[in-house]
């Protein structure tokens, strides 16, 4: 092995070490602060959140379907002729 192969390797290493540590002292602030039962719950309240968004949408669907057909505004028109 190369002195340019050992400088690659102990760079390698040390930069290895670097993201290790880095990634453990996140691991441990996050289990600290309890940040896996906050995600948690952020991601079922954003499922809940987006599963009424989609029932809201099919019911602007329905009343703009609605308000759209000809019955209602027939209904309409005959409403303001009385």
């Amino acid at each position: 092995m190369g002195d340019g192969e050992t400088a690659v390797l102990i760079v390698a290493i040390v930069f290895a070490f670097v993201s290790f540590s880095t990634w453990l002292r996140y691991r441990s602030k996050k289990l600290e602060y309890g940040m896996d039962s906050i995600e948690k719950n952020l991601q079922e309240e954003n499922e809940m959140l987006q599963s009424k968004t989609a029932q809201l949408e099919k019911r602007v669907q329905v009343l703009e379907s609605i308000v759209t057909s000809k019955d209602f505004s027939l209904k309409e028109e005959i409403d303001s002729l009385q």
